[in-house]
């Protein structure tokens, strides 16, 4: 005869506590799982603009850099002699080379312009060897050709722009350099056409390197080829290269 056995009283409590205990587990996971995922929606939501800023800062300074870039165009354009320019003999007459020697950025921190000028002719801040300016390496693969750059000048957008108060203010430093394919193993100076004779590999070609700073420590680098008029007797001059340096 088959006989039904009911739990007793404290059996019943027991799985009644145990079954309990459990829900409140899950309950208590459940909870976390919802405060993560809130807290990442929240994170996302606060985040996106701030990237967005930075972002907008980051290409601004892209745009301040080609800028620069074409205010180097107007004086190279304008003057009849590069070589001068190339040995630091003539500077920028709308950019400014601060007596001080000091870039002041605007984030607030300032540079030495005699450093970044080593940090881009032999990658350090210290003064460059004729060693290292005439070396063989990955980034400078011309040896006595390389590009030795010379400061032309540097200037705030936002100030050198009529009514440019408004405009985000982005420092920009301009350099010039003899192009690496002129290979008379002088680069200070640029090759220049003789008339009805050969043409010269580089002649006639020079590099610019325009550097701009902004808020947020944004930064950016642009060096362009420019060549100039084969007959040295027409205006402007004609872009043969961009590339933004990473």
């Amino acid at each position: 005869m088959l006989r039904c056995e009911t739990p007793s009283a404290s059996e019943y409590r027991r799985s009644t506590h145990s079954e309990s205990g459990a829900a409140i587990i899950v309950a208590l996971v459940v909870i976390m799982l919802l405060s993560v995922m809130g807290l990442a929606l929240v994170l996302t939501t606060s985040l996106e603009p701030a990237i967005a800023s930075s972002y907008a800062i980051s290409t601004g300074a892209l745009y301040a850099a080609e800028a620069g870039l074409a205010i180097a165009a107007h004086e190279l354009a304008a003057c009849p002699d590069w070589n001068l320019l190339l040995a630091g003999q003539v500077r920028s007459s709308c950019l400014e080379v601060p007596s001080s020697g000091r870039l002041e950025r605007p984030d607030g921190t300032v540079a030495d312009l005699a450093a970044l000028t080593n940090l881009a002719n032999c990658g350090h801040p210290e003064p460059c060897t004729d060693v290292e300016l005439d070396a063989f390496t990955a980034d400078r693969p011309w040896g006595p050709n390389n590009p030795r750059w010379q400061l032309l000048g540097l200037g705030r957008l936002d100030r050198l722009l009529p009514g440019g108060s408004a405009l985000p203010p982005f420092a920009v430093v301009v350099w010039v350099a003899d192009d690496p394919a002129d290979t008379d193993g002088n680069p200070i100076r640029d090759t220049v056409w003789t008339p009805g004779g050969p043409s010269p590999a580089g002649a006639g070609l020079v590099q610019v390197r325009a550097e701009a700073f902004g808020s947020r420590s944004s930064h950016r680098v642009v060096v362009a080829t420019l060549a100039r008029p084969r007959d040295r007797t027409g205006s402007g001059v004609r872009l043969v290269a961009w590339r933004e340096e990473r």
